[in-house]
């Protein structure tokens, strides 16, 4: 820089010397003046101004102008260096703009040119440095007015305080006489009580004549350049009174030149001051200090206490109101409810033929036929894959994944699924119960559901206990269900119950599916003896799947059905199937369960191989092997330990089926033979199969089956159209809102008896509150508050976003339980979704940002102007229901938990991206502007920055000025619309709707048992 410095210096010296020395410039008209440079010894700058040594030109302080800034301006300071100069005896000053040279603010909105982001300015005329201001003055010396006969004395002051630097110029009728620089100046201010006195002192001052001017050598007037140039050295004092706008000038010198020539001790004058300031730079402003609002923070928080105890005093109550009464609070009902179970009910008979059943090309079924008449139990035998649950699931009118065909009657009459549902029940395999429910609770729940709804509940509730006490579970009722997390009651108990929740409704037709499956001998005797008396007092019937039942169990059925590879190989009484057997040569060997023998006939059938080729029939294998294999513990006649008879054949029966397949496979590897194997098991049973469609038995069912559609025909055809005595009614159960209500109770008791979830969505709430609270306590009105504001909101909508993800888990505890219920009429899907989403979703996406808000609104310091507090609250939680919509749905549709919750979590980081804090909107590509409007993160959000910025004021330090931004300003750069506040609120609300009714299409299409 010093080099440059030096070059121009050169340059310009050079230039000089060219100047006066060439032969161009000495052929120079006289008329033409040397062009201005102030960097010659020929030309100088007023006002003391400084000579640019780059360009030669001067730097004019403001008001002046013209090559040697000895010019005043017109305009006005906002103008900047461009001001015109002025043109006459007087300017003509802009709107807003006063003074000799225009320097004088008048007007607020003519500062607002200097405000950076089109802020507003103040016109400040109190006098108080501040930065730089100017005065505009009027002498007051008698004499000094009286000597220029008429012509108005002026003087214009100016100063800067950053530079310590003043500038001093007297005028005589507007046309400037002498000026001075006054240089390392202080700047006070005396605050009384009634005025302000401001004092500007400077130890340094030059002065200088305007040559040809009023005192400065114009004709007529006196000469003080001499003067002013040589003996005006300072101190210079200027003075003046806020109250009255007098004001003074004096520097030594100076004093004595007017007191000699004047006869006053000073310049006297009377003053206005300006300055163009931010407002927040007044003097005496002192910006207000952004304080926690105390009252506000003390009524959230008892607000929010009050909510927390109100909440638990009605949960209390609500346990309390939903327990279900005691044995000994039971009311007895009358006799004529005792008898509402027989109301409407017609005795119904059951037959089928025909029945196939084709999964995937695989035959699994072949036209199985059997009949059961009302008040009889028929059961279902065969080896496992027989066939036995997909022709119950068949029977049951049970979706199936395959194609299943087949006529099956009710007395003699087809009837379409609705009606046939109406008067079955259906026991599963598997127990699905809700976990968190008493074995009481459970049954009584299937009771109120269930039963007759002119059946008071008191009745309904006896029912449950008459039979839990046929079951043999009346000891354990209060016993919780209980699951792998928490102990309940055992696997048989489970058993029981899930039976207990059937045989409680006394359906006109009973399908159990292995009903003794994981029960000890004694309760597999209680469960079926159970059915015989609830089909032979109630006029039921009853259709049971069995796996070696016991021989005591086997007597009590009426018909059988035995299957083989999917093929009936006996159908009919089942005091007539040893006789039948006995016919075609199997006779079951002495002291040994028919029904375990008939399996192992079936068994033996599929397994054995080459029996025919070696001469040997399955009948000889038997015997040979049963003296030493199945030697009876006890003889006809004899006192039978039953439990030790089941144990002894069923190890023996084993050990039975490896001896054959050894002694028939032993040394054979052979693929071919293999293969043979396998056939001659499908020859056994089909010849089996044959001998039977051959038997006397066989016909007899056929025609019980012909009988039965005859007499219907012949009934339905003697009887009018109207008649509904053909038809299956059922009787009529509870009405949806009493469903709701039941459902509602249940599941509500499943919400407070695992109270982990509950509780840790509220505690979270509570301690992030207070953390949050802490960490974001009051919140500053700047721009990093208005950082700290985003960031808290976009923290509190991933909080909850996020943990919506618990809900996908919560729904997935009970798909299966709402699939079976569903199938067996329980309820309508409708009364299950509605009771779901009000006592699981509410209570934990409503409470919850309601308890944080209330605790975290406060502390923070946010706005609560123009209800935005509630306005918050209705987003948050808005948000909140809508995010914990669309994982409902997510958990509904996908079965898997592990890729439900990666979907889930994949829809909310999506979601989140177009929030609008990672992404400016108004920056995305063409195209994808949509994905915005699809992004409940983006809804929330924006209506949380709106709610709480639009109408704040951000001040941000910058220029060293205060300046005051308006945070719509900022929130639209950032590409928030300031307008949308409920037209986002309205967003949420969308959404939330329509994945709440999206979630209940998708239970009503997609949660359908396929079996």
């Amino acid at each position: 820089m010093v080099s440059i410095r030096l070059v121009g210096l050169a340059v310009l010296s050079v230039t000089g010397v060219l100047a006066t020395a060439s032969p161009l410039e000495s052929d120079r008209p006289d008329e033409c003046p040397p062009c201005f440079n102030c960097m010659l010894p020929a030309f100088s700058c007023k006002q003391f101004a400084t000579c640019n040594e780059f360009n030669g030109r001067c730097e004019c302080p403001d008001g002046f102008g013209g090559d040697d800034c000895s010019e005043p301006v017109c305009g006005g300071l906002s103008d900047g260096p461009n001001r015109p100069i002025r043109q006459g005896d007087e300017c003509q000053c802009k709107d807003g703009w006063g003074g000799i040279n225009c320097n004088m603010c008048q007007e607020n909105d003519a500062c607002d040119a200097f405000m950076p982001g089109g802020e507003a300015g103040t016109c400040y005329k109190g006098g108080i440095l501040v930065n730089k201001n100017h005065q505009m003055c009027d002498v007051t010396n008698r004499k000094i007015v009286d000597i220029l006969k008429g012509k108005k004395p002026q003087v214009t002051f100016s100063c800067n305080r950053t530079e310590a630097e003043c500038n001093f110029q007297f005028w005589v009728d507007q046309r400037e006489s002498f000026f001075c620089g006054l240089h390392d100046c202080e700047f006070e201010t005396d605050f009384l009580s009634d005025k302000n006195v401001t004092r500007y002192s400077c130890p340094k001052i030059d002065c200088a004549c305007v040559p040809g001017r009023m005192l400065c050598g114009e004709k007529g007037s006196i000469d003080i350049s001499d003067f002013l140039t040589e003996t005006i050295r300072g101190p210079g004092y200027f003075e003046c009174d806020s109250k009255d706008d007098n004001c003074k000038f004096s520097e030594p010198s100076m004093n004595d030149l007017i007191k000699n020539v004047f006869g006053d001790s000073y310049i006297t004058l009377t003053c206005d001051a300006s300055e163009c300031l931010h407002y927040t730079e007044l003097p005496g402003y002192h910006e207000p200090v952004k304080r926690v609002n105390r009252a506000f923070v003390l009524s959230t928080s008892a607000i929010a206490l009050a909510i927390l105890i109100l909440g638990g005093l009605g949960v209390n109550y609500l346990i309390h109101a939903s327990q279900e009464k005691k044995v000994n609070r039971i009311a007895l009902p009358s006799d004529d409810d005792r008898t509402k179970l027989m109301m409407s009910h017609k005795p119904t008979s059951l037959q089928f033929e025909n029945v196939s059943y084709v999964d995937n090309g695989r035959q699994i079924l072949s036209s199985a036929f059997g009949t059961v008449e009302s008040g009889q139990v028929m059961a279902i035998l065969g080896g496992s894959g027989a066939g036995k649950t997909t022709l119950l699931d068949i029977l049951a009118r049970k979706k199936k994944r395959g194609q299943a065909t087949g006529d099956i009657y009710v007395n003699g009459k087809q009837y379409s699924s609705k009606q046939y549902k109406r008067v079955i029940g259906f026991v599963d395999q598997e127990d699905y119960l809700m976990p968190t429910l008493t074995v009481y609770e459970t049954i009584v729940t299937s009771a109120l559901l269930r039963l007759p709804k002119t059946m008071s509940d008191d009745a309904k509730r006896l029912r449950a206990l008459e039979t839990m006490n046929e079951l043999g579970i009346l000891d354990i009722k209060d016993q919780i269900i209980g699951d792998e997390s928490n102990r309940g009651i055992s696997g048989g108990e489970k058993r029981r119950v899930a039976i207990a929740c059937e045989l409680v409704t006394s359906p006109s037709i009973l399908f159990l599916d292995e009903p003794t499956s994981g029960l000890d001998a004694y309760n597999a005797h209680n469960v079926i003896e159970s059915l015989v008396n609830l089909a032979r007092n109630f006029d039921r019937t009853v259709v049971v799947t069995i796996h070696q039942p016991r021989s005591n169990i086997f007597s009590l059925f009426d018909k059988v059905i035995l299957l083989a590879q999917g093929k009936v190989v006996y159908s009919g009484a089942q005091i007539r199937a040893a006789e039948h057997f006995s016919e075609l040569g199997y006779t079951c060997p002495p002291s040994y369960n028919l029904a375990d023998y008939l399996i192992d006939l079936t068994m033996k059938s599929s397994d054995s191989s080459g029996e025919s080729t070696e001469g040997t029939s399955l009948l000889e294998h038997a015997q040979e092997d049963e003296e030493d294999l199945h030697n009876p513990l006890a003889r006809a006649g004899t006192d039978i330990d039953v439990t030790r008879e089941w144990r002894h054949y069923a190890s023996h029966r084993d050990e039975d089926r490896r001896m054959l397949r050894q002694r028939n496979t032993g040394g054979d590897s052979n693929g071919a033979r293999a293969s043979s194997r396998s056939n001659g098991a499908t020859a056994k049973v089909e010849e089996l199969v044959e001998m039977f469609n051959g038997s006397t038995a066989f016909a007899e069912v056929k025609d019980e089956i012909q009988r039965a559609t005859t007499n219907a025909a012949a009934a339905t055809s003697s009887s009018d159209d109207d008649d509904e005595g053909q038809e299956l009614r059922g009787y009529e159960t509870v009405g949806l809102v009493r469903q709701f209500t039941i459902l509602s109770n249940r599941t509500f008791k499943n919400l407070y008896r695992n109270p982990m979830l509950l509780l840790t969505h509220y505690v979270i709430a509570i301690i992030l509150g207070i953390f949050c609270g802490v960490l974001y306590f009051n919140i500053s009105n700047d721009i990093s508050g208005f950082q700290n504001r985003l960031g808290l909101f976009f923290f509190l909508l991933a909080l909850f976003g996020f943990s919506t993800l618990t809900t996908l888990n919560l729904f997935a505890q009970e798909r299966i339980v709402f699939v079976r219920e569903r199938a067996n009429g329980y309820y309508r899907p409708i009364a299950y979704y509605c009771a779901k989403v009000m006592f699981d979703i509410i209570p934990l996406r409503v409470f919850p940002p309601i308890i944080l808000g209330m605790i975290i609104y406060p502390l923070a310091g946010l706005s609560t102007d123009n209800n935005a507090f509630w306005k918050f609250l209705l987003i948050l939680t808005l948000f909140n229901l809508t995010a914990a919509s669309i994982c409902l749905v997510i958990g509904i549709v996908i079965q898997d938990s592990g890729v439900a919750n990666l979907v889930g979590s994949l829809v909310m980081l999506f979601s989140l991206l177009f929030a609008g804090l990672f992404l400016n909107p108004d920056s995305m590509p063409p195209g994808t502007k949509w994905f915005e409007y699809a992004s409940i993160f983006h809804y929330a959000y924006e209506a949380l920055a709106v709610n709480e910025v639009r109408y704040l004021t951000l001040t941000e330090r910058k220029f060293g000025l205060s300046i005051e931004v308006p945070g719509a300003t900022i929130l639209s750069t950032f590409g928030f619309d300031v307008g949308a506040l409920w037209a986002d609120v309205w967003g949420l609300v969308i959404f939330f709707l329509v994945f709440i009714t999206w979630g209940y299409v998708a239970m009503h299409y997609v949660l359908i048992e396929r079996r």
